[in-house]
C-alpha cells in the first residue's frame, strides 16, 4: 500500500478491520500459522483477534517494514468491553506521497524460531538494518 498524499507523523492512517474471533476460533480455522509465511490475523488483545480473511479493508495490505513509517497500535476502548477495543495504523513520521506504508508486524511465535521458520517468515523489506525475517524474540518485542 503507499501514500497517495503526504501524511504528517502522528497522523491516525487507518483501523485495522475484519472479522473479530477468538482465539480458539482461530486456531480452529487456521491452526497455529506458524507453518504457513501468511496472515491476516492480528491479535487485538488476549481473548480476541481481527480477522482481517473476513471483512478486512486496506489495512491488511500494509507491508511489514524493518525501518518502518508507521505503527500499528491497539486503543483499549474505556468501557474495557475487549470486543470493542480497536487497531490504529498511524505514521511515526512524516511520509511522502508514493512511499510505500510499512510497521512492523512483530510476530512471535511459541514454537522455536528455526532457519526453516524464518526462512519462511523471511522479510524482503529491503531496509539497510533488515531483520531478514518478520519473526521477533519473545525478549526484543517492539
Amino acid at each position: 500500500m503507499f501514500a497517495r498524499v503526504a501524511i504528517p507523523a502522528g497522523t491516525r492512517i487507518l483501523d485495522y478491520k475484519g472479522r473479530l474471533i477468538t482465539h480458539a476460533q482461530a486456531d480452529r480455522l487456521y491452526g497455529d500459522g506458524a507453518e504457513s509465511g501468511h496472515t491476516f490475523l492480528f491479535t487485538l488483545n488476549a481473548r480476541y483477534i481481527v480477522d482481517a480473511n473476513v471483512g478486512g479493508n486496506a489495512a491488511r495490505w500494509i507491508n511489514h517494514g524493518c525501518d518502518p513509517n508507521c505503527e500499528a497500535s491497539i486503543l483499549e476502548h474505556p468501557s474495557g468491553d475487549a470486543r470493542r477495543d480497536r487497531i490504529v495504523i498511524e505514521a511515526l513520521r512524516d511520509i511522502a506521497p508514493g512511499e510505500e506504508l510499512t510497521y512492523n508486524y512483530g510476530i512471535v511465535l511459541e514454537v522455536p524460531h528455526t532457519r526453516r521458520l524464518k526462512k519462511l517468515w523471511a522479510c524482503r523489506c529491503g531496509a539497510r538494518g533488515c531483520a531478514g525475517t518478520l519473526l521477533q524474540s519473545r525478549r526484543r518485542m517492539p
